[in-house]
């Protein structure tokens, strides 16, 4: 007899709560709440600072918390910090829990997207409902979130399948989480395919941005369009649209139709500061200092207590100080951000912007010093994303006359990137404001030529017998283009059958790994990374 799932009352009594209210009354009332609802077990925290302590220490099934927390943090930017740092995963539950029944407090309260929220007063009888129906839906993602947090992505798709095909009760949120894994694993068809197929059973909102993130994917950026127009109009408070609509319409340079979405996504939900950021970067963009400074500086005052890096206030707000002749202040403030972020964004990338203050302040010989140490700083991709990054010092460093050193980050860009359109467009756009789109544009192809020639070779010898020139072909390109993933890939597709052909070689197996480890770096989550590490693995496990 096939083994019945525990019961929802069962789940209650096996979770471990965590409820994060600030007043101490209410915290009461509310944990004998929780209690008579069927909770075992509830630990208490008074503000985000003993709720970040436990929930880094310790594995919660259900938290209850208050969007209002008092000083510090509030609870929209501890689920944002939770989820950042892994604390809770796709079967956690959490409720967010406000007094206001404005929009805007309605809005904030669910921005990050919690599994439920209410409003006080809370009854008994509403709170069991809920938990019981929350806890039930979330116990069948057990398996899958296990697998996600572990990052094995495949073990995650399998278990969504035996969900689905078992008839899982959590049929949307499975089919949600399939879609997302078909992504991870860059596998655009698949989850395309997932989204088509939930929106045939109706309007889904979370299935219609999906489908546009595809069509985006895919370059079609007027179906993007078309459908996340229609996702806002016909889900208004969905936010997640707002944000990619705007995307893509700043994709199709249509600038001032970016801001007007921005600024209604802002007005449902001021309490967000990506949003805030993204509205002054298109603001700055269209020449709207104004307006560009008054969400900087909302931005600014919102990213306080978060845990989530925001660069774009400090460096938006810093050039506009450099813009209005203020480029002192814009230092502090470059200043203010290192101290508040330790990370190789926030070091580039205010560098930069202290090149284009130098500049300001006439001191000529310091701008071309600091511009020539970012470009070996910028060329250093050990980091995902890095690329976007020195594109963007090479944007800031063309802005602040410094062409010499934008014309080499952006040339390392190319030749390692000729195979990422979205890099190449902006790329292509520095070259031609430097005056060598021309010249741009050939180095782009010869990069693809040399690359595409390289592993034609390597494969023609291969299928000629001469496994150490086909490597050899390989390791030439990869030298020429170090941080090229695919690239890099193809070189440990060609070290691993060298490999099965010819024997154990710790150099070669090192130099292997070494160049799935850069490119998974380059493309974190990327599934051919993943296959050949598992086959290196087999076959050295495998008797001889």
């Amino acid at each position: 007899m096939k083994p019945q799932p525990p019961a929802p009352e069962d789940l209650l009594r096996g979770s471990e709560f965590l409820l994060i209210e600030d007043f101490e009354a209410m915290r009461s009332v509310l944990k004998g709440l929780l209690l008579r609802c069927g909770a075992s077990r509830v630990d208490t925290a008074k503000d985000g600072r003993e709720a970040t302590a436990l929930l880094s220490a310790k594995s919660y099934g259900v938290v209850m918390c208050d969007y209002n927390l008092g000083p510090g943090k509030n609870g929209q930017q501890l689920l944002e910090e939770a989820r950042l740092k892994n604390w809770i995963g796709p079967a956690s539950v959490w409720l967010m829990i406000t007094a206001e029944k404005t929009s805007i407090m309605v809005s904030a309260a669910a921005e990050e997207a919690p599994d439920d929220y209410l409003l006080k007063p809370i009854t008994e009888s509403l709170l069991q409902t809920r938990l019981l129906k929350l806890v039930e839906r979330k116990a069948a993602l057990a398996g899958i979130a296990t697998a996600m947090k572990a990052q094995d992505w495949k073990k995650a798709l399998q278990l969504c399948e035996e969900q689905i095909a078992a008839g899982t009760k959590s049929l949307s949120e499975v089919l949600r989480l399939k879609a997302q894994l078909h992504q991870k694993l860059d596998d655009w068809p698949q989850a395309q395919a997932v989204y088509e197929s939930v929106l045939q059973r109706g309007p889904i909102a979370w299935a219609k941005l999906g489908l546009a993130q595809a069509r985006v994917h895919a370059g079609d950026l007027a179906g993007a369009l078309a459908l996340l127009q229609d996702a806002v109009r016909e889900h208004p408070q969905y936010l997640e649209a707002y944000d990619e609509l705007a995307g893509v319409l700043l994709a199709q340079g249509q600038g001032q139709q970016q801001i007007a979405v921005l600024e209604r996504a802002v007005n449902l939900s001021p309490n967000s500061a990506h949003r805030q950021s993204a509205l002054g970067v298109a603001a700055l963009a269209q020449g709207q200092h104004d307006l560009a400074t008054k969400a900087f500086s909302r931005a600014l005052k919102l990213t306080e207590f978060s845990a989530v890096e925001a660069l774009e206030p400090f460096l938006g707000m810093a050039k506009l100080h450099t813009e209005a002749g203020n480029p002192g202040e814009a230092q502090k403030l470059i200043a203010t951000m290192g101290q508040r972020y330790d990370s190789q964004d926030a070091r580039l990338l205010g560098k930069a912007e202290t090149v284009r203050a130098l500049q300001a302040q006439g001191d000529k010989a310091g701008a071309a010093k600091l511009a020539g140490e970012l470009v070996a700083l910028g060329a250093d991709e050990s980091s995902p994303g890095a690329a976007d990054t020195a594109v963007r010092i090479a944007e800031t460093l063309i802005e602040s006359q410094q062409a010499d050193a934008a014309t080499q980050l952006l040339q390392h860009v190319a030749r390692n990137h000729y195979d990422d359109e979205r890099l190449l467009k902006r790329t292509q756009g520095g070259f031609e404001r430097l005056g060598q789109g021309a010249a741009g544009g050939e180095l782009v192809a010869a990069a693809r030529r040399e690359a595409t020639n390289a592993m034609k070779d390597g494969m023609q010898l291969m299928a000629a017998g001469d496994t150490q020139a086909a490597l050899e072909s390989l390791r030439s390109a990869k030298t020429s283009m170090p941080r090229n993933a695919r690239v890099l890939l193809n070189f440990a597709a060609v070290a691993l059958t060298v490999l099965q052909r010819h024997g154990r070689s710790a150099a070669l197996e090192a130099e292997m790994r070494n160049s799935i480890a850069t490119a998974q770096a380059l493309r974190p989550g990327d599934a051919r990374a993943a296959d050949l590490l598992q086959q290196l693995a087999r076959w050295t496990t495998e008797p001889t």
